[in-house]
């Protein structure tokens, strides 16, 4: 796809590879990868899908302009902001912290592509619903449509229970994908046939509360919950963007043996995650098992020093 051509009419051509892992195999379990970070260069992975109908409906309505969240290198509003600059739609995003003496790639990105940035404190971020602090806003730039932080707002399930099309998912025992929000797992929950099993990741430190919000999207989406789903509460190593040695060695081996790159936030946290479920013999032998590369390149610009210190620490202890 041409990165000045966006359509969500078509359906993007996504691999499935299989990952040849030596701890893998000799457990005799199979592990694909469905690459969602090849589905569009700038609007990576699990973005497309959760952007997909909400562009839709701003499209559809009087004014075409969203505002939504993120920090300063924010996979959802690197995302947002190309997409909006593609289709014609104004965007603003309120940016967790003080305004740096330089920004970040990723905003420098979205600066470019017209999103227009607003940083607040990190207190006033915590409180960013609040209507008098929206008012201030809207009349600054005009009425705008909210997106919540990530992504996952009220068309989130439509969009990624999608994810599962793009494979025969009924081939498998057990899919596995990172969680933010909660948006895309909840999109995968609502599309799973019937038998297949649902692991989410959180990426965050204290993740319980996303039990209660995925339900709480598939509610809202009028999808009852249908079970064989759960998270692995244990995966976040230390909490949100944090990299551990384990982490880091764990990414570099699958990039030696698959020639895949995954980035430490999400998807590096998944595979850690399903690796250590493996070598506890917590999956049984003949599973077939899914890993949803989330996408999230972008990020990695700004983690590489610290991911090379994490792996030469690795090395060092191993």
């Amino acid at each position: 796809m041409n990165v000045n051509e966006l359509s969500y009419s078509l359906r993007p051509e996504v691999p499935v590879v299989t990952a040849e892992l030596v701890d893998f195999q000799a457990a005799g379990i199979r592990l694909d990868l469905l690459r969602l970070d090849s589905v569009h260069p700038m609007i990576s992975g699990n973005k497309w899908f959760k952007l997909k109908y909400a562009l839709e409906a701003v499209l559809r309505s009087d004014f075409p302009r969203i505002l939504s969240f993120g920090g300063a290198w924010s996979n959802h509003i690197h995302a947002l902001a190309f997409a909006g600059w593609e289709r014609g739609i104004e965007t603003v995003a309120v940016i967790r912290g003080e305004r740096p003496s330089r920004l970040s790639d990723t905003l420098l990105d979205a600066q470019r592509w017209g999103m227009s940035l607003e940083f607040v404190s990190r207190e006033q971020y915590r409180n960013k619903y609040d209507e008098v602090f929206l008012q201030s806003l809207r009349a600054r730039y005009g009425d705008f449509h909210i997106l919540p932080e990530g992504g996952s707002g009220e068309w989130v399930v439509a969009g990624c229970r999608e994810i599962l099309t793009l494979c025969d998912a009924a081939d498998y025992d057990l899919i596995c994908c990172a969680c933010g929000t909660g948006g895309t797992l909840a999109g995968l929950v609502a599309g799973k046939p019937e038998g297949l099993s649902i692991l989410g990741v959180p990426v965050l430190k204290g993740g319980e509360f996303l039990y209660q919000d995925i339900r709480n999207l598939l509610s809202q989406a009028g999808v009852d919950d249908p079970g064989g789903w759960q998270l692995d509460l244990e995966g976040h190593e230390g909490g949100y963007a944090k990299i551990t040695p384990a982490l880091a060695l764990s990414m570099r081996g699958f990039f030696e043996a698959t020639g895949v790159e995954l980035e430490p936030v999400y998807t590096g946290k998944a595979f850690l995650a399903l690796q250590r479920r493996v070598r506890a013999g917590k999956l049984a032998r003949g599973s077939r098992v899914l890993l949803i590369h989330t996408g999230g390149m972008q990020g990695l610009r700004g983690m590489q020093e610290t991911l090379s210190k994490r792996l030469s620490q690795g090395r060092e202890n191993s």
